[in-house]
C-alpha cells in the first residue's frame, strides 16, 4: 500500500525527469483568493503514500507497546 504509492509517484517524477530534465506539474487548484502550488499525480502519491506510511508506524509503535505491557 505504503510503499507501493511511494514508489509509483518516485518512478513517474524520476521517468520525467530524466527523459525531459523536469517534472511535468498539472493540477492546479484554487480554494478561494488561496491557490495551492501545482502538483501532478505522482506528487500525490508520494503525499499519500507517505502519510500512510507514517499513520502506520505510529500504529505498529502502539502495538508493540501494548504487546510489551500485557505480556508483564
Amino acid at each position: 500500500g505504503a510503499c507501493t504509492l511511494l514508489l509509483a509517484g518516485i518512478t513517474g517524477n524520476l521517468t520525467d525527469r530524466v527523459r525531459l530534465g523536469y517534472v511535468i506539474d498539472f493540477i492546479s487548484v484554487h480554494a478561494g483568493s488561496y491557490h495551492w502550488p501545482t502538483f501532478n499525480v505522482a506528487d500525490a502519491s508520494i503525499c499519500v503514500g507517505a502519510g500512510l506510511l507514517a499513520y502506520d508506524l505510529i500504529l505498529d509503535g502502539r502495538r508493540e507497546k501494548r504487546a510489551v505491557v500485557s505480556s508483564q
